[in-house]
């Protein structure tokens, strides 16, 4: 095998192929929206994403497992053990075989429950069960090989990811959109979606199998000792994706067991601008990982250093204008994407309110999503996902107060989904990881804040003043005012947010790329 090394040009390449893959399912996830709402109607697209959430804890079954598998890969790869790598997925295939099975019993469960659990309306009852058996078995066939993701990037090869991700993303839009506009329904649109999902692994571990050594799939390399320091590794990161999990999921699944499925379909869809930013944001950073193992197991301790600084100022020159975006222009936002779909008299406005409320939350966490990796690849980011963790029921447990006690509805869990946030990610958890990196708070100010806060005035001022002059009602105008404030927010960092040696760093690797 060869070594993979981790470079400028390496970490650029694989953040582009990150974001390309994981930008597209979410962009195209975005815009099917109101064709799906139009196609379904709003308690049928509710019935969809609950359905949509619930299997999205499926990955929890994993217990962080792929995580430890995209942090040892690279390791090993550094130390040229191609024993270790062997032992690695021989190990990991033989957990999710059994994950596998697991998944297939609790769909069953869930496929006779459905109409107890959740507040669905008798007519969708059994379509929601049928729906369920169909999403639910297709991931559960999909599960043993769900490891080859994480082998691949931890061998650097986002760009085979990202390759599979786009050609099944096309085929699966194309099937999705034609059988609907002929009249099929859910149990078509789930049948889609599973069916790709075996395809794409199939396909991902097809293209593994190159780049691993030989034997690495067999029943002789399966190290119960080794799926034990594995797990203790991963529930570290357990706790976070699930933390992380429940905070963008459990409001769904708490709209659908008290409220029902056309309020779901109105919460999700204010929240849509607010979660197509976040999958940017952790595609942009997902790279991050891997390479803070490499140079962590070669000691290089300044290389982690930088990364640690330099991902979450970039982050922050992300989320702060997007951010100003969603809360000044929400509504006209709202307006152009789905206003033919929910034209009661002030739905839009409402949702324009929930909008705002769950994009200052949601910054606040996003803000934070590069540290955790950047100690994740150092193995140490216990007390982080612990504090995810109680972040998140801290959310659900404000939540299903708000909403089954207090009576404040979507609004009332968009408040529950804030405010934990804001003393968690906005507090507790900058100070922990500035202690665990021996970073100083003026260090932080001047090498993050600082900068950031700078580069992006300019564009908050620009996004603000285009409100009031001309508000967009179109999407030629959204895209203009979000192509100015990039543009704005390119040049004005450029000058004000970055040093002379990073800028230096910058044109080398453009250079190196092209």
């Amino acid at each position: 095998m060869a070594k993979t090394v981790t470079t400028p040009r390496a970490l650029v390449r694989n953040t582009f192929f990150n974001i390309l893959m994981l930008m597209s399912n979410a962009v195209v996830a975005f815009l099917l929206v109101p064709f799906f709402i139009g196609q379904l109607g709003k308690p049928g697209y509710g019935v969809w994403v609950l359905i949509g959430s619930v299997f999205r804890y499926r990955i929890l079954l994993g217990m962080g497992l792929n995580s430890a598998i995209n942090r040892r890969i690279p390791m090993y790869l550094a130390k040229d053990d191609e024993d270790g790598i062997r032992r690695t997925v021989s190990t990991a295939l033989f957990f999710f075989t059994i994950i596998a099975a697991v998944l297939a019993v609790l769909t069953l469960i869930l496929a006779v429950k459905m109409g107890d659990w959740f507040a669905i309306p008798p007519e969708l009852v059994r379509v929601a069960g049928g729906l369920v058996l169909v999403v639910g078995l297709g991931f559960a066939a999909s599960t043993p090989l769900q490891l080859t993701t994480a082998v691949l990037s931890g061998l650097q090869r986002y760009d085979m990811v990202s390759i599979v991700t786009m050609i099944v993303l096309v085929v699966r839009t194309t099937f999705t959109v034609v059988l609907l506009l002929r009249g099929y329904g859910l149990i078509t649109l789930g049948l889609i979606y599973s069916v790709s999902e075996i395809v794409a692994r199939g396909a991902q571990h097809v293209l593994a199998r190159r780049l691993l050594p030989a034997g690495y799939a067999s029943w002789r390399n399966v190290d119960r000792g080794l799926l034990k320091e594995m797990l203790f590794y991963g529930m570290n990161t357990f706790l976070y994706a699930m933390g992380a999990l429940i905070i963008y999921r459990a409001s769904e699944t708490i709209i659908g067991i008290f409220l029902g499925p056309a309020e779901i379909a109105v919460f999700s869809t204010a929240a849509a601008g607010v979660l197509l930013l976040s999958e940017f944001l952790q595609a942009f950073t997902a790279a991050i990982k891997p390479a803070v193992s490499d140079l962590d197991a070669r000691d290089d301790h300044s290389g982690v250093k930088i990364i640690a600084f330099l991902t979450q100022k970039y982050s922050l020159l992300v989320l702060i204008p997007a951010a100003a975006f969603l809360i000044v222009m929400g509504q006209e936002f709202l307006t152009v994407w789905v206003g033919d779909r929910f034209t009661e008299p002030g739905m839009i406005p409402g949702m324009a309110h929930i909008l705002t409320i769950l994009t200052v939350g949601y910054c606040l966490l996003l803000s934070q999503h590069s540290n955790f990796l950047v100690l994740a690849g150092r193995g140490e980011h216990r007390v982080f996902g612990i504090l995810t963790a109680v972040e998140a029921a801290l959310c659900v447990c404000a939540a299903v107060f708000s909403v089954a006690v207090l009576k404040w509805g979507l609004v009332g869990i968009a408040w529950s989904n804030l405010i934990p946030m804001a003393l968690v990610a906005g507090i507790i958890i900058p100070v922990y990881f500035n202690r665990k990196m021996n970073i100083r708070a003026r260090e932080s100010l001047s090498q993050v804040w600082r900068p950031a806060l700078l580069s992006t005035i300019p564009s908050i001022v620009l996004i603000v003043a285009w409100k009031h002059v001309s508000p967009p009602d179109s999407w030629s105008g959204l895209f203009a005012v979000i192509g100015a404030a990039a543009g704005v927010t390119v040049v004005s960092t450029w000058f004000l947010g970055v040093a002379d040696i990073e800028r230096q760093r910058l044109r080398s690797v453009l250079r190196r790329v092209r």
